[in-house]
This record gives structure tokens, C-alpha cells and sequence, in this order.
């Protein structure tokens, strides 16, 4: 291994990892900070643009559970998974998984790590972390021209059962258990509100961005079967016969065509497939 190579091996494993560093013998002594302290201000400075990356994309995890129990967090998770990705808008991906595990490894009424937290009761927090980021992976989507109703109404409507539809970029459709919508808007208002996270039992959420604002909404059954269709690649006649299954066959066509207008009403709908 070349010398410039071994230095900067040595120098990312001091800073990835604290706990690393078993000399200082390799940095220059000559300057008027000592070698541990140049080290300590690139290890801090990493550890501090990370913690502060995270801070911003959950700010809502932060707020349930306060500044030290999330930066306790934030700092497991820095050490469990060092940034490999070119862009900082990608590192917190896995941190409602890595929370998901705690929840999932953590049985006993406390551990030891973590005395002030039943992790068992904390599937929330998991849920909170996922709905957030989603919300911010749904925000930098690509940008698309949207389909809309006068484009719509000049297709032949002979070739309406096999036309398909293809989501705009930004459209995400999440499954919930708990108030999680809530919860993030009471916890991101200007004045942030005391709130309880209930269960509630499975929903299905929409996510979309219109321009530059992030909606979301919850789904009904019959709304989420069509969608799911939808989102499948299959054409208008599957969402037909999904719905099928759950209502009148009568009124089958004019819920599909009024689902079908919110979504392009909306902005969900990128364009249609003849």
C-alpha cells in the first residue's frame, strides 16, 4: 500500500470512527494544536454536519422524543451507518429501519443503552421516521408535465378499457397503523402541540407534490384497491373488475371514472397509455 494511501486510511477510520484512533504519531506536531486536536475538530466537524442533516429530515422524530434521546440516536446510527453516498439527501434513509430494529431487539421493560426508553412501545417513532421521509423523498422527485382532464376527454372512448396510466414521479401510497399525519403536523406547527400517538389500524396514505408543496391524504378501501391497480401497470378494465369485487357492478363505471378525475384533478397522473 502507498504511503498517501495507508494516511488516508488511517485518517477516515480516526474519523468515522471515534474509537479508532490508536496513535497520532502520522500528524504533524510542529503546529500550536496538538495532534488530537486536529484530529477531534474533523472527527466533530463530520459527526456534527451528520447530526445536523438528520435533524432537518426528521425534524418531527426529534420534537417527540427531545434533543438528547435523538441525538443518542443519531449518534448510534452514524456509527451503525457510516455515510457512503455522494449526496447528503440519501444518508437518513435507513434511520426509521434502524429505529424499526431497536423497537424489534429490545424486549426487556429497559436496556441498558437506553434507561429512559420502552422501546416495545415506540412503533410509532418507527412510523413517524417513514412518514417523514417519504414526505421528503416525495418533495425532491423529479419534476413532470402532468395529465389532465381536456387531454383526457379527446380519447376515443372505445379504447378506455385498455388504457393505462402512468403516476407522476413524486405519488408514493404508505400504510399506516398509527395517527402519524398528526402526529408530524402537530409536531412541525410554528407552535408545536402536545399530542398522543394512538393506533388506529391500517390506513393507506397517499403522497404527492403539488408544485412545490408536499399533500397528503388518507385512502378508502375501495379507493386503495383501484389505485393499486393503477400503480400495477394494469389498465382501466382491471381497476373496473378490482372494484367489482367490493360494490354493485353497476355502479363499478362511474366510481372508476370519479376516482380517476381526482387522481388527474390532483396532479397523481404523469400520463395515459393507449
Amino acid at each position: 500500500m502507498k504511503h498517501l494511501e495507508k494516511l488516508q486510511k488511517i485518517f477516515q477510520n480516526c474519523v468515522l470512527h471515534t474509537s479508532g484512533a490508536t496513535s497520532t504519531d502520522w500528524i504533524s506536531a510542529t503546529g500550536r494544536v496538538a495532534p488530537e486536536i486536529q484530529l477531534s475538530v474533523y472527527a466533530h466537524a463530520y459527526r456534527a454536519r451528520l447530526r445536523e442533516v438528520l435533524a432537518n429530515d426528521f425534524t418531527a422524530v426529534l420534537m417527540a422524543i427531545g434533543d438528547d434521546h435523538f441525538y443518542q440516536l443519531v449518534d448510534s446510527y452514524i456509527e451503525a451507518y457510516p455515510s457512503h453516498y455522494f449526496s447528503l439527501r440519501e444518508f437518513g434513509r435507513d434511520l426509521p429501519d434502524f429505529i424499526l430494529n431497536l423497537v424489534n431487539t429490545n424486549p426487556d421493560s429497559q436496556s441498558k443503552d437506553w434507561p429512559d426508553i420502552h422501546w416495545p412501545d415506540m412503533y410509532w417513532l418507527y412510523e413517524l421516521g417513514f412518514f417523514e421521509w417519504s414526505l421528503g423523498q416525495t418533495f425532491d422527485a423529479a419534476d413532470s408535465t402532468l395529465f389532465t382532464e381536456q387531454q383526457i376527454a379527446t380519447i376515443d372512448p372505445e379504447t378506455w378499457p385498455d388504457l393505462k396510466f402512468a403516476l407522476h414521479p413524486s405519488v408514493q401510497c404508505i400504510d399506516l397503523e398509527w395517527n402519524t399525519p398528526e402526529l408530524w403536523l402537530a409536531l412541525t406547527d410554528d407552535e408545536p402541540k402536545r399530542i398522543t400517538a394512538e393506533h388506529e389500524g391500517n390506513c393507506a396514505w397517499l403522497i404527492w407534490r403539488e408544485q412545490f408543496v408536499t399533500r397528503f391524504r388518507s385512502m378508502k378501501t375501495e379507493e386503495k384497491l383501484a389505485f393499486d391497480e393503477l400503480r400495477e401497470g394494469n389498465n382501466f378494465n382491471d381497476v373496473c373488475e378490482a372494484l367489482s369485487t367490493v360494490m354493485d357492478e353497476d355502479d363499478v363505471p362511474m366510481q372508476a371514472a370519479s376516482y380517476l378525475k381526482i387522481w388527474i384533478t390532483q396532479g397523481l397522473i404523469n400520463s395515459v397509455i393507449e
